[in-house]
């Protein structure tokens, strides 16, 4: 199967249009297909990810009976680096400007209640497999807790989200929909949920999924500020962490499976009778016995040789480092076998070599994409603490941090740091944001000076020093 990312799907229908319930019956019947399609490959790429991979179908022509069939489950190990680098430490939300620190303290505390770190990490694996997923918020219902707002992530080959067809692509509606199943377990149906702007449609559909006038379709109404529906793409064309690779991943589960096979091969050689007549009962008991008895005819010689064929077990170990460094090259994942250990370099340059440095790249621009969504879904949860809370705070209130590892090159940036606070030119936050110290410098800083007081960073001897400097002038 060849992959290129999942299709974005889009209408020309507003979400004001699918409050009339023929447009919404149009709308379905149109995105559907599209949807069904992403869905079939997303299945298959989450199988894959399980470990039911195409290796498990090999078939051999000669000596069928050997036919070793080995996963190496690199999907599986991608995904799994990617994500705990990205998503490691919980995402933070931070004041970008009035101060609002109480209530973005109290807003973290919400999202920690809510285990949205647990969400995150959901979607983020759902991204890196199926290039895309999908995050939905509501206001709690007849289990509501201390928090009015609850936080899931969605199964991609049951979701998707349809976007206005022109230049502002907004988002027009949420579909989610899961499975009604028979006494015997087969489907009979599927229960569909479409969120507007404005509510929400629930009904029923057959195993076809089509819609149309006679379905029983139910409106709910609400206000929360947008569709409650929010797709996370994993980057602009909705391709998965390790999709491109899916020829190369094949490749090495081959490889080693023909590598299993040769010490088969060798360990049940083939045995070769020359100059002697030996039947399959004769064979058998030999076998059985341990004992080979051979009659040598008038003039000829009888023995017994094996085929073999060996493979250059040298050759094939350089081979398969070649394919394992190829494939951390392209996801972009570090490699372990540049060097076991050793050698004086240590720090940045260890970064470099290994690719530590091409693993903060591929999470960068995985931040970018991801922090679009979030910002989709902060408007959402502001929106009900606004309205259930009496929240005042805005988008504009609040900035997202990815908080990753920053005590790797610990020693050089604090030497850097001392460096930039002895020009004197640059305040303690500035030296901070460019030493990439700390993950939120406003908090560290607040914290700094309420413990350090007039000590802080050095401000009042920088101050003394400039009062004597003023004095010396003016004498």
């Amino acid at each position: 199967m060849i992959l290129k990312g999942r299709r974005k799907i889009v209408t020309e229908f507003t979400s004001s249009d699918l409050e009339n319930v023929e447009n919404l019956i149009d709308f379905i019947n149109s995105t559907i297909d599209v949807h069904e399609h992403n869905s079939m490959e997303i299945d298959y790429l989450i199988q894959y990810y399980r470990g039911i991979q195409p290796v498990l179908d090999r078939e051999k022509s000669v000596r069928e009976e050997i036919n070793n069939k080995v996963v190496i489950n690199n999907a599986q190990m991608i995904t799994r680096n990617v994500i705990g680098y990205f998503l490691g430490n919980p995402i933070q939300y931070i004041q970008a400007g009035a101060d609002k620190k109480l209530q973005i303290d109290e807003l973290n505390k919400y999202v920690s209640y809510e285990d949205k770190s647990s969400t995150d990490k959901q979607i983020g694996e759902y991204q890196s497999i199926c290039g895309t997923a999908y995050r939905i918020i509501y206001t709690d219902g007849a289990l509501a807790d201390e928090i009015p707002f609850e936080d899931n992530a969605l199964d991609p080959r049951h979701t998707y989200v349809a976007y206005e067809n022109n230049i502002g692509e907004k988002p027009v509606a949420g579909v989610s929909y899961f499975t009604i199943l028979n006494n015997d377990g087969s489907i009979k149906g599927y229960k569909m949920y479409v969120y507007l702007e404005a509510g929400m449609y629930v009904f029923e559909l057959d195993e076809n999924k089509k819609l149309d006038l006679n379905t029983e379709i139910n409106w709910l109404p609400y206000a929360i500020g947008g569709v409650p529906i929010i797709e996370y793409p994993n980057n602009q064309w909705r391709i998965g962490d390790w999709e491109m690779v899916l020829g190369l991943m094949d490749t090495i589960n081959n490889f080693y499976s023909g590598r299993i096979d040769d010490i088969d091969q060798v360990v049940q050689s083939l045995l070769v009778f020359i100059n002697a007549d030996i039947d399959g009962e004769t064979y058998d008991e030999m076998r059985e016995k341990g004992v080979v008895l051979l009659k040598s005819k008038a003039g000829e010689q009888s023995k017994v040789d094996s085929i073999t064929t060996n493979l250059d077990q040298n050759g094939m170990h350089s081979l398969a480092e070649e394919l394992s460094a190829l494939l951390t090259m392209l996801v972009g994942i570090p490699d372990r076998n540049n060097r076991a250990g050793g050698g004086g370099d240590t720090g940045q340059a260890v970064e470099l070599r290994d690719g530590w440095a091409d693993l903060e790249v591929v999470a960068r621009n995985k931040e970018i994409v991801f922090k679009k969504s979030e910002k989709q879904t902060l408007r959402i949860i502001l929106s009900i603490l606004r309205n259930k809370l009496g929240f005042d705070l805005s988008l504009m209130d609040v900035d997202i941090k990815f908080t990753r590892n920053k005590n790797n090159n610990l020693l050089v940036k604090t030497q850097a740091y001392q460096n930039l606070l002895t020009t004197k030119t640059l305040s303690p936050e500035d030296c901070l944001t460019i030493v990439d110290l700390v993950s939120d410098v406003n908090e560290y800083i607040s914290r700094g000076k309420t413990f350090w007081g007039e000590q802080f960073a050095g401000v009042q001897d920088n101050l003394n020093q400039v009062d004597v400097q003023k004095k010396d002038s003016e004498i």
